[in-house]
């Protein structure tokens, strides 16, 4: 869930004459903490100096440890909201936004990109491609937006927009919504369907986010899906990844194990490829070996496999990390077809290092990139785009709802599955396009792999 408070500092170092104490050493404690684990487990140790200086404040020695093609680690003061984050209970009404600017105006819109159902947002109505304009009766802008999204009170008050298609424009509708909000548990199979065109079954499942849950149920869940797709007989699978930043690997080869072919599951292939910092890889490679599960993931069979030779990925450039991985792994093993707008480019893994666990304890924890990964022939490399096959703009705010076969990606999806003479992509319209701001956090929480 988009909800994360982070200090961020990349690529970016305070200057001395403004922001550095004068060597009275006061942060010097946690930036041992923090030079010390980046030592260890950081990508890029090579950077890491010999020294704690103490006299700059954490945030600003951290970043000056990055390296410059490493826009992902990031810092953290906010630990608890930070652990509940990645725990996929927070507080939220069960919506999951986008937020757009304004042509020349620091005004911004939210877009509803979808609804978790059984929440609060859910029964009141919300759907994907609803406009809210503001929050607490306050116009949404660049500067208030997220903070006002992601706060902390129990209710939302939603101002209301609707966008007018003739003339390309976003007006207020002069109506509040009220929702409550509360910590939820939010399975990320946001919605499943099967399709059915002539003779085909066709599975759909959007998946908001590559998560295990507690005891597995998130993992469970998956598993009972394509189990129930399974027995309905579906021989084609659609995934729409549109939105989903990341997440756990168990997650990932869990969902891989249900779609990759069966001769590669048979067979136990490699899905995945991890590489560290030189210390960390020889280390793995002296105590188990070059075939050490640290270094490689490999397939296996499991009864929820749907038999499939191909497999058909809806994206976005919101789709991201985990997403990638599962992605990129596939590609070797089946035939994979992309559709929608390119990845992200992140083919890397953080790890969470909390200063509760120092000593002394200190409140702070740091994400620092401690592994990149490939597929099993070593295609992919970090910050490069997976390209689409078929390029289609999403543009969330035509509405379309998750399933809808008049999506024009699902619909693009559908014409290579059952070729028709009916043009079906023909819903797609040329409305004018907003700037969609990225959202940073919500990116590099889905980085995120490990937690210790």
């Amino acid at each position: 869930m988009k909800n994360l408070c982070f200090l961020l500092l990349i690529g970016f170092m305070l200057s001395i004459s403004g922001c550095i104490k004068d060597d009275s050493g006061e942060f010097k404690e946690i930036n041992s903490f923090i030079r010390t684990n980046m030592e260890a487990r950081y990508f890029w140790n090579e950077r890491v100096p010999d020294n704690d200086n103490g006299s700059i404040p954490p945030g600003a020695y951290f970043g000056s440890i990055l390296h410059p093609e490493d826009e992902v680690s990031f810092i953290v003061e906010d630990v608890e909201l930070f652990e509940n984050d990645l725990s996929g209970q927070v507080l939220t009404t069960g919506i999951s936004a986008s937020f757009g600017r304004l042509s020349n105006t620091i005004g911004v819109f939210i877009i509803v990109e979808f609804v978790y159902p059984g929440t609060p947002a859910d029964l009141a109505g919300f759907k994907r491609g609803d406009i809210i304009l503001e929050i607490e009766g306050v116009a949404l802008n660049t500067i208030n937006a997220r903070a006002l999204f992601f706060n902390s009170f129990s209710s939302a008050t939603y101002g209301l927009g609707v966008f007018n298609s003739r003339e390309g424009t976003i007006t207020s509708l002069d109506s509040t919504v009220t929702v409550s909000k509360g910590e939820f548990d939010l399975n990320p199979i946001v919605y499943k369907d099967i399709l059915e065109v002539k003779d085909k079954k066709i599975g759909y499942l959007f998946y908001s986010r590559f998560l295990s849950g507690e005891e597995d149920k998130y993992i469970d869940s998956v598993n009972v899906a394509f189990a129930e797709m399974k027995s309905q007989g579906v021989t084609e699978m659609i995934v729409d990844l549109r939105h989903n930043e990341g997440g756990n690997f168990d997650a990932a080869l869990n969902l891989a194990n249900a779609l990759v072919s069966p001769a590669a599951a048979q067979r136990e292939e490699i899905f995945v490829r991890f590489e560290y910092n030189n210390d960390i890889q020889q280390k793995i490679i002296d105590e188990e070996g070059t075939n050490s599960d640290r270094l490689m993931l490999n397939f296996s069979e499991k009864a929820e496999n749907l038999g499939l030779t191909d497999i058909y990925f809806l994206t976005n450039n919101e789709t991201s990390s985990t997403s990638e991985l599962l992605i990129s792994g596939l590609v070797p093993h089946m035939n994979v077809t992309l559709i929608g707008e390119p990845t992200s480019g992140m083919f890397f893994g953080t790890e969470v290092i909390l200063g509760s666990d120092a000593n002394p304890a200190n409140d702070y924890a740091i994400v620092p990139v401690t592994l990149r990964y490939s597929n099993s022939v070593e295609t992919n490399k970090l910050s490069e785009m997976l390209q689409p096959d078929i390029l289609i703009f999403n543009n969330l705010i035509l509405g379309f709802q998750l399933g809808d076969i008049n999506d024009p990606s699902i619909a693009a999806a559908l014409e290579l599955i059952s070729p028709s003479t009916e043009n079906r992509t023909r819903s797609l319209q040329r409305f004018k396009r907003f700037e969609i701001l990225e959202d940073q956090r919500a990116q590099k929480l889905g980085s995120v792999l490990f937690h210790n």
